[in-house]
């Protein structure tokens, strides 16, 4: 039985490879420490809007440095990934599925098709017909996805967990929470690891 105090939290946003690099190690490297995965979905554009976040990709020599640095992480954790053909994937919908896929105990199933659909099968998820057909391929319901994206509890749902990151100080995805302490990055994995084993 899990530990209620073995949690990680893992704050994230569809829009970044490094959470799905995460997304694909996290559970076998938290797992067998017996701790429970507590998903937040925020907007990670609202957050660097928010605290004047230009991103990883303003600074144009370092946009080609982090292709690699992004390469070399998926290869490490021996992680799926194609780069994406696409401009950057509009996540706002997808991230207000989530809320949908809780509610029907479906998150680990969805969130997973999002970002295999993305980042291993190269689909243009900013087209919501793209959308639909992944959702049905999945295995989910694709209606009843698509209406809930749209219902305005989901929308103030996304908004009060994205202004909720911004008051704990999160400054980017993914972004992991062990109890109250902080860490950035697909590469602090280890550290995480590291936070739930003292506990």
């Amino acid at each position: 039985m899990t530990s209620a105090a073995r949690t990680v939290e893992f704050v994230y946003d569809f829009v970044s490879v490094p959470c799905h690099i995460a997304w694909k190690s996290l559970d076998s490297m938290v797992k067998p420490l017996g701790a429970e995965v507590i998903m937040t979905p925020v907007l990670c554009g609202g957050i660097f809007k928010a605290i004047g976040n230009g991103g990883p990709l303003a600074i144009p020599a370092k946009a080609e440095w982090y292709a690699r640095d992004l390469a070399l992480w998926a290869r490490k954790r021996r992680v799926s990934f194609a780069p994406s053909p696409f401009p950057l994937v509009r996540s706002l919908p997808l991230l207000r599925g989530c809320f949908v896929a809780a509610e029907r105990n479906e998150t680990f199933r969805y969130v997973d098709a999002m970002f295999d659909a993305i980042y291993v099968h190269q689909r243009n998820l900013s087209d919501m017909k793209i959308v639909e057909e992944v959702l049905s391929e999945a295995g989910l319901d694709a209606d009843a996805y698509l209406r809930g994206m749209e219902r305005e509890d989901i929308k103030r749902n996304l908004l009060r967990n994205t202004e909720d990151a911004i008051a704990r100080r999160v400054f980017g995805v993914p972004t992991f929470f062990v109890n109250n302490e902080l860490f950035f990055g697909q590469d602090r994995l280890e550290f995480v690891v590291e936070a739930l084993q003292r506990k």
